[in-house]
């Protein structure tokens, strides 16, 4: 898109989407009443400039609209032509949030176009009195442009964040999930993972629970909602024993972890469920295949076995504090406080969260680099060669590098499991499988591969409880 750099152009022109043979443009399309306004104002102060014209136009607006109203009034043509003046000027601001939306929800594009981001943007952007009600024009260093960028793109997330559940997914955090779902949302979760009504009926109980006690600090919002402390998990416990028995519903009562445990599954499976997308059928003749991206050619090219012998190849190469972070954050899904907690011990460089961000950052950038030299290497007819190749291809390759330490982490959870059945086996006694495991057999599972977790990771396991629901998950 070519920038505006003329002060008429800048204060009267609106950006325009056109498909010229399926060649998408965008041009600058001229209002003729604004142009010859903003020619008589620019003819009357040639030493003006675009910021003294921002800042003059916003003043009058703000003079016009009270302070306590900013949005629909009556007010004069004189009034009307200064709105348009700032919205033509919001332009390029539009289209940069537009961008960098369209960049945030990249798993949206078969929803909404850039050009949808766009128009969003600009139903703010034509209330300008609206939008700038928080600037203080009193403050002469103030950037108002930034102002603008900074508070459209955030009207946009709002906005789709409203409307759209599936983008409800990356907003919260776990438990501020769990604040924002409604029974009505959970219900059709649950049911959707295969429970029937009795087992629904029991997890809704310990959300509502969860729900009522735990209440959100000042501090917190639901993007960063921390879990309950052990004190209000206690209480949400009992909270939760004690309506059990006087619904008289038939299940024994809980400890802290067990409600634990089920507050995750609910998280899961709500994840899940905002995660779906659903399609009607009748639109399901008109479907075609997307063009391929640069990763479809790469996989199509050579077997993906392939693609996860060069990944490994690397991933072996990691130093082993590296190797060790990648396998709890991606294999065993800890979040980065949690991996500090693991290994501050052993590593006094991993302290805090930010110190494990830094380091997992720099592994995986430097895995990403390795990877394109390799398969430039082996592949030089499909080599990788500028920033927008690296670009277009990283996030595919982060997700596979996380298969990669999932199936790591598998592979040494189904040889705990195969060597106890092989123990059993020897004792004469009968394998059951881990779904006919009683609760003491899964309790004594899941000790075992507490134990075997020091050997793998060659860390001390100091907070087993962060583990605990983590593996037990994987048991269920």
């Amino acid at each position: 898109m070519k920038q505006r750099e003329d002060i008429v152009q800048k204060f009267s022109t609106f950006l325009s989407f056109r498909d010229d043979d399926g060649d998408q443009k965008t041009t600058w399309q001229a209002d003729l009443q604004l142009e010859r306004h903003m020619k008589s104002l620019v003819d009357s102060d040639p030493e003006a400039k675009e910021e003294f014209w921002t800042r003059h136009f916003l003043k009058r607006l703000k003079e016009e609209y009270p302070q306590e109203s900013s949005q629909s009034m009556q007010f004069s043509t004189a009034t009307f032509k200064i709105e348009k003046h700032l919205c033509a000027y919001l332009q390029e601001a539009c289209i940069w949030a537009a961008q960098k939306t369209y960049q945030k929800f990249k798993f949206l594009r078969h929803k909404y176009a850039i050009e949808e981001y766009f128009q969003i943007a600009c139903s703010f952007a034509n209330l300008p009195a609206k939008l700038f009600k928080s600037f203080n024009l009193d403050r002469p260093h103030s950037n108002l442009e930034g102002y603008a960028k900074t508070a459209i793109l955030r009207f946009i997330r709002d906005k789709i964040y409203q409307q759209d559940i599936e983008a409800k997914r990356l907003k919260f955090s776990e438990h501020g999930l769990l604040k924002d779902l409604s029974n009505k949302e959970l219900q059709e979760a649950l049911a959707s993972k295969g429970f029937n009504q009795s087992q629904i009926d029991l997890y809704k109980l310990a959300w509502q629970c969860f729900d009522e006690l735990y209440q959100m600090k000042q501090t917190f919002n639901n993007q960063s909602l921390a879990p309950p402390n052990q004190a209000e998990l206690q209480q949400i416990t009992a909270g939760y024993n004690r309506r059990l028995k006087n619904l008289n519903l038939p299940a024994p009562p809980v400890k802290e972890e067990n409600i634990n445990t089920m507050l995750q599954i609910c998280i899961q499976a709500a994840r899940d469920y905002r995660t779906k997308n659903f399609l009607p059928l009748e639109h399901c003749e008109t479907i075609s295949d997307p063009a391929p991206t640069l990763w479809d050619t790469i996989v199509q090219e050579e077997e993906r076995d392939e693609l996860q012998l060069i990944v490994s190849k690397l991933f072996d190469a990691v130093p082993e504090p590296g190797q060790t972070m990648l396998k709890l954050w991606l294999g065993l899904n800890l979040t980065q406080t949690e991996i500090a907690t693991v290994m501050k011990n052993k590593y006094p460089e991993l302290q805090k969260q930010y110190q494990v961000h830094r380091h997992l950052s720099r592994h995986t950038r430097n895995l990403l680099r390795d990877f394109v030299v390799e398969w430039n290497q082996i592949h030089p007819e499909f080599s990788l060669n500028d920033e927008g190749d690296i670009a277009r291809v990283k996030e595919s390759f982060e997700e596979c590098l996380e298969s990669h330490c999932q199936r790591l982490v598998y592979s040494w959870l189904e040889r705990i499991v195969a060597e106890g059945s092989q123990s059993e086996k020897r004792d004469n006694k009968p394998v059951l499988g881990v779904d006919n495991l009683g609760k003491e057999g899964k309790r004594s599972l899941n000790d075992t591969l507490l134990i075997n977790l020091e050997t793998i990771l060659n860390i001390s396991v100091n907070s087993p409880n962060l583990f605990q629901n983590r593996i037990g998950n994987i048991i269920k």
